[in-house]
């Protein structure tokens, strides 16, 4: 994942966090965001630049009469009523150049941020020489709007030769079959996709020894190898694998914790694993698993690069049960987690109540927004000497450096929004919280020669 540039400052949560040694670390609950949600799964999430949050799933709402497919929540978790009950969502969500691809049903569409349909992205069906989008799968956007959509389709172009099933076909940006490009079909749908040729040729130096199972997620590293979790048999093997590392080639990394145990307490191997790449390199592990290498883990854990389970993150009894009637079953699932762009994380999937280790919240409900507010701004080498106090704070908290000297004091809330800023000469600030909402904010602190120094200052109602 690459850095995310927010106001000319280079934001890099955990290398940040662990310099500053705040009392709220990354990952820990944030309490002033709760939705409402009364069933049933969060697919997908999009942090939106002005705070909000694009949702995507199968949700329900408090007055709702049924299930809606995608949702717009404010920055503290509220349902946005603005926002059209009718959105054509469901699955995975990408902002393109101030839009939203999003995933419906069995195929795609492209909408504005307020929930209409984008008129310029015709309906891919409606496409010449597209009989049919049958089983929807993955899609990728490329930079310039094209997308190429995986599962199983069906094309009738004559002039070309593409008729029958197809597996990888491409589209325009205005929802067109793409007729320069070689669509490609195997033997059954393909439902993830992570990196193919440009030309989705089949690379022939790659191959594994996996028999049967599905990969739900995929990452490439720099080096070549690539991350995969899901439930996989190999050749001849009874076990079930369900975090590996590849090498290049294919074969497995034998210096990663390829026999890592995530069982499900509902489906034994045989339910879905995700995983998040994070920027330091570590590993957040999804699912519905109720314990991680013999360690009592519910939903979500953190394993560090080579995949051993690492003992403090995530070290709560986790996510709470949600109870399915229809299955009978408890569910007590993540299926990802997101950043926004100021650092904040946000999981998502089907659960009702959190506990971090150090906060118990039974109130969240299928989304939870973690501590992350963060920069990593070109930090000065010396140890940083800042003291907000007190944090929490209610009406008003002090601000104190230990050099002398014309500083710049600016906060932000949680939305990226500067709410405050000053000039100072000496070694302290005392910043009136009179009428900021609750929630985390960002001190940033910066000298005439822009060295900076920040703190997460959280703002209690």
């Amino acid at each position: 994942m690459n850095a995310i540039a927010f106001k000319g400052v280079l934001l890099c949560a955990a290398a940040w966090a662990a310099a500053q040694g705040l009392a709220q670390q990354v990952f820990d609950l944030d309490t002033t965001f709760r939705s409402s949600i009364i069933l049933s799964n969060v697919n997908s999430v999009l942090p939106w630049e002005d705070g909000t949050l694009h949702l995507s799933g199968q949700m329900q709402f408090p007055g709702d009469t049924g299930p809606r497919l995608g949702a717009r929540l404010l920055s503290d978790g509220t349902l946005d009523t603005g926002f059209p009950l009718g959105t054509f969502r469901g699955g995975k969500l990408v902002a393109w150049n101030g839009r939203i691809y999003q995933a419906w049903v069995n195929t795609v569409v492209r909408a504005w941020p307020d929930g209409t349909l984008d008129p310029d992205f015709i309906d891919l069906d409606a496409s010449p020489y597209v009989m049919q989008t049958g089983q929807g799968g993955d899609f990728h956007v490329y930079p310039d709007g094209r997308i190429l959509f995986s599962g199983q389709h069906f094309l009738e172009d004559t002039v070309r030769g593409f008729q029958g099933a197809f597996q990888l076909i491409w589209f325009s940006n205005q929802g067109y079959l793409d007729t320069t490009a070689t669509h490609r079909s195997g033997n059954g749908p393909i439902y993830e996709i992570e990196h193919v040729h440009p030309d989705g040729a089949l690379d022939t130096t790659f191959h594994t020894d996996f028999t049967w199972g599905e990969a739900n997620a995929f990452t490439t590293l720099p080096d070549g190898r690539i991350l995969v979790s899901g439930y996989l048999k190999r050749t001849g093997l009874p076990d079930t694998l369900r975090m590996v590392r590849l090498m290049p080639d294919g074969a497995l990394d034998p210096t990663f914790n390829n026999n890592l145990d995530a069982p499900d307490e509902n489906f034994g191997n045989f339910l879905s694993l995700w995983h998040t790449l994070l920027p330091d390199g570590r590993i957040v592990l999804h699912g519905t698993f109720f314990e991680v290498d013999g360690e009592s883990r519910r939903g979500i854990a953190m394993l560090d690069a080579d995949g051993e389970l690492l003992s403090a993150p995530f070290a709560g009894t986790g996510c709470g049960d949600y109870y399915d009637d229809f299955l009978d079953v408890n569910w007590h699932s993540t299926f990802g987690m997101v950043q926004d762009p100021i650092g904040n994380w946000y999981i998502y999937g089907r659960y009702i109540g959190y506990d971090d280790g150090t906060t118990n919240d039974p109130q969240q409900r299928f989304v939870s927004r973690l501590y992350g507010l963060d920069v990593g701004v070109r930090e000065v080498e010396e140890p940083v000497q800042l003291e907000v106090y007190p944090n929490p704070a209610h009406t008003s908290t002090t601000v104190r450096w230990a050099t002398a000297g014309r500083m710049q004091l600016r906060l932000f809330d949680a939305t990226g929004r500067e709410v405050h800023r000053s000039a100072h000469q000496g070694t302290e600030a005392v910043l009136d919280l009179a009428g900021l909402p609750a929630g985390p904010y960002l001190i940033h602190l910066t000298d005439r020669t822009h060295r900076a120094w920040s703190r997460t200052l959280i703002v209690e109602p």
